[in-house]
């Protein structure tokens, strides 16, 4: 009788104890929450971390905040960085008054990898400003059908310059490589491939296979071939 009262008494001792860790965990959630609907915002505190370090958000790669209970403080934990800096700021979520900051310079290696990750984001977004164009031909050589799709995506003032050169030009280039005349050559394709402008035309007996930079004129691959017969030449 005794061992039961006693472990019943554990067991009550148990229940209680859970009972009041689960409040505890309730209370400081909800403390928690209350807390962050009364701060100052992930907004404000991004600002006011920029403005100490004396960055402008332009200029700022990436940004992370998490909001945390410091010191007996919530506060807003912003790091960010630039192309020369790493910056760790902790900000009173009540007031934004910066509490602590450290700012770590970066080493050359690091302001390089910087460099290609905005280098690959520009030719990504220099990709998405382009138009796309085709042309289609008869088998005789003449043009049956041109188009122009444009891909509709936001650009920068500063991607102005990064623009095709277009399907006229593309041609002109190649016909100059190739050492021939525009008037002389039938063309049996021109279509514009993501960055690469393919070509494909003949100048009497012989086939001409071109491929060029949408965005620098430059030949990326050429070759030809020359026929005893060209069917494909215009009568």
């Amino acid at each position: 009788m005794k061992k039961f009262i006693q472990n019943k008494k554990i067991m009550i001792t148990f229940i209680s104890c859970l009972v009041v860790i689960v409040l505890v965990i309730i209370g400081i959630t909800a403390m928690r929450m209350i807390a962050k609907n009364s701060s100052i915002g992930v907004e404000a505190a991004k600002k006011f971390a920029y403005i100490d370090a004396g960055v402008k958000e332009k200029n700022v790669n990436d940004v992370d905040v998490d909001f945390e209970y410091k010191d007996s403080t919530y506060v807003y934990c912003v790091d960010f960085d630039t192309d020369k800096k790493d910056y760790h700021y902790y900000v009173n979520a009540s007031n934004g008054i910066i509490l602590e900051k450290k700012i770590v310079k970066k080493k050359k290696s690091d302001s390089n990898k910087e460099d290609k990750k905005k280098s690959k984001k520009k030719k990504r977004k220099r990709s998405g400003n382009q138009s796309v164009s085709s042309e289609k031909y008869s088998s005789g050589g003449k043009k049956i059908q041109e188009t122009t799709k444009k891909v509709k995506s936001k650009k920068d003032d500063e991607d102005d310059a990064d623009v095709v050169i277009g399907m006229d030009r593309a041609k002109s280039i190649a016909i100059s490589s190739a050492g021939v005349s525009m008037s002389d050559a039938v063309f049996t394709l021109a279509v514009l491939d993501g960055d690469t402008y393919n070509l494909q035309f003949y100048v009497g007996n012989t086939e001409y296979n071109y491929s060029i930079d949408a965005f620098t004129g430059s030949v990326i691959s050429a070759y030809s071939n020359e026929y005893e017969n060209n069917n494909n030449s215009e009568q």
